[in-house]
């Protein structure tokens, strides 16, 4: 396991993960029109005053999501399967999104594991050298 206790590097890693899985796959579903998608990705990890991470935030255009979702354009979320449309979901946006969501989990459950057992080492070690 990786030696990096610090959490707020993988969280802001994981961030890049994310935007660099979004841009390949709004480049792989030929999402790309005028570019100006792609040029929107804003990415920013908010921390606490002991620069522990609290709040991931994501920003891109709006549109996005309606491109992801196969709405606009007259094509409401509730006239999808029921109005014909060439209008398709393009999905880059949520599988993307939820399955690193799950990696993110998983990772910070391994730090924070490996902080807590770090933790409890040393003190065991500085409680064991005051009674020798």
């Amino acid at each position: 396991m990786d030696d990096n206790l610090n959490i707020s590097l993988t969280v802001e890693a994981w961030a890049d993960i994310v935007l660099d899985r979004w841009l390949r796959k709004l480049d792989t579903m030929k999402i790309r029109d005028t570019y100006e998608l792609v040029n929107s990705f804003m990415m920013q990890v908010k921390s606490d005053a002991g620069n522990n991470p609290e709040r991931i935030e994501f920003a891109f255009n709006y549109y996005g999501k309606f491109v992801d979702m196969g709405v606009g354009k007259g094509i409401s979320l509730t006239d999808i399967g029921q109005v014909e449309s060439r209008r398709k979901p393009k999905k880059w946006y949520s599988p993307v999104f939820y399955s690193q969501i799950l990696k993110l989990s998983v990772l910070l459950a391994q730090k924070y594991g490996r902080l807590a057992s770090v933790t409890i080492v040393e003190n065991i070690d500085d409680n064991a050298a005051r009674w020798l």
